[in-house]
């Protein structure tokens, strides 16, 4: 309905000699999943690197047919990394 009201605005602008109509913006897809990669990332408490895989593999418009394994191993892979330890620095001695 909401569409229809549109139209008919824009009709009856147009009849009573409007040059411009202004019409809304319309958020599309891919801005959508953007804005939502963009506040997940910079939520507090939220994991950006876990984020950062989502939104390569999930989060896009058309995702790959394999996302899911995609975002598994990228998952696998920073686990892996992160339960890895840490080299020291300066040898013992």
């Amino acid at each position: 309905m909401a569409e229809d009201d549109q139209q008919v605005a824009m009709a009856l602008a147009i009849a009573d000699g409007a040059e411009e109509v202004a019409t809304p913006e319309v958020e599309t897809p891919a801005t959508f999943l953007i804005k939502l990669a963009e506040t997940l990332k910079g939520t507090e408490g939220v994991d950006a690197d876990l984020a950062g895989v989502l939104t390569d593999n999930v989060l896009t418009v058309g995702p790959h047919a394999n996302a899911v394994a995609h975002a598994k191993a990228a998952i696998v892979k920073l686990a892996a990394k992160r339960a890895a330890p840490e080299e020291e620095a300066v040898a013992n001695g």
